[in-house]
């Protein structure tokens, strides 16, 4: 009998681990949202100088997202200049930020392997290069977006309009925070009818202007409810803004506060020239012990 139990035993504590890696490798493989390699740009040849300036940017930006959260360069001359940059989202502190940074070049490297121009998307973190300027035009396009399987709940009410009243107020008073510590980054979370909670999170690449961050996040926002305001949670990741609502049960222990332990900062505007790094101009925001 006591071999029998401690059989049983075994077996489940062997099914429990089992069901634990399974989980942790769908959360794992999870995290990548979408790669759009770029049609409209001329294809690179490997071994080329562009390939070289390529490599020596996306290098760059995975080192320096063991330092800052938004990081941008360009690498090389003339035909051959590479345009980079990588934004963690506001959330995340810098250790979950390098890791997504590192596995998003080294992917980004292999799924658009001869492409002049491309953009890759986590739910961590975006990495982009291109062989065109881009930092300060308002992009919504390409974008991606995921949601939840699971549809609101009729108790939760008129959930769509506050979703959408919620929405517009955290976008305005985003577009109010261009020069703070996490540029255009809030995070809110309200309470209705002491039923549920409501998670609404937005920013903005910190290189747009608050008109131009404005008018990302509304579209963006648009966007996201012809899919999705029926739903627990969506997200929606454009080139230069995202958007993010969830929802939680308010008879669940309360929430922890509205952000993650995270630092954020800007390092930037660098130009890199036969290997040499010239700075041009350079801005760092840092923060700790949110």
């Amino acid at each position: 009998m006591a071999t029998t139990k401690k059989l049983s035993a075994f077996f489940c504590f062997s099914l429990l681990l089992c069901l634990l890696f399974t989980t942790n490798q769908t959360i794992s493989e999870s995290d990548h949202m979408e790669t759009f390699c770029s049609k409209s740009s001329q294809n690179f040849t490997r071994n080329s100088t562009y390939h070289t300036n390529l490599n020596t940017l996306l290098t760059t930006l995975s080192n320096q997202s063991s330092l800052a959260n938004y990081y941008n360069l360009t690498t090389g001359q003339a035909s051959d200049t590479v345009h980079g940059m990588f934004l963690c989202t506001g959330d995340v502190n810098r250790t979950t930020c390098n890791t997504c940074v590192k596995t998003a070049t080294i992917e980004i490297s292999k799924n658009c392997s001869n492409h002049r121009e491309a953009v890759i998307y986590y739910f961590d973190c975006m990495v982009r290069y291109s062989d065109k300027f881009f930092l300060s035009t308002l992009e919504t396009q390409p974008s991606t977006y995921w949601w939840s399987t699971d549809p609101i709940p009729k108790s939760f009410g008129k959930f769509g309009q506050r979703l959408s009243d919620k929405m517009g107020e955290v976008i305005v008073r985003s577009s109010k925070l261009s020069s703070s510590i996490t540029p255009y980054y809030l995070m809110d979370t309200t309470r209705f009818d002491n039923l549920y909670d409501l998670e609404s999170i937005v920013q903005c690449t910190p290189y747009l202007d608050p008109e131009n961050c404005t008018t990302c996040l509304k579209l963006a926002f648009q966007e996201l409810t012809r899919c999705c305001s029926d739903q627990l949670w969506a997200m929606i990741f454009t080139p230069k803004c995202l958007v993010s609502f969830d929802t939680y049960n308010s008879s669940l222990p309360p929430l922890p506060p509205p952000s993650r332990s995270a630092s954020f900062s800007i390092r930037g505007n660098n130009k890199i020239l036969g290997g040499m790094v010239l700075p041009v101009a350079a801005s760092v925001f840092a923060f700790l012990g949110l």
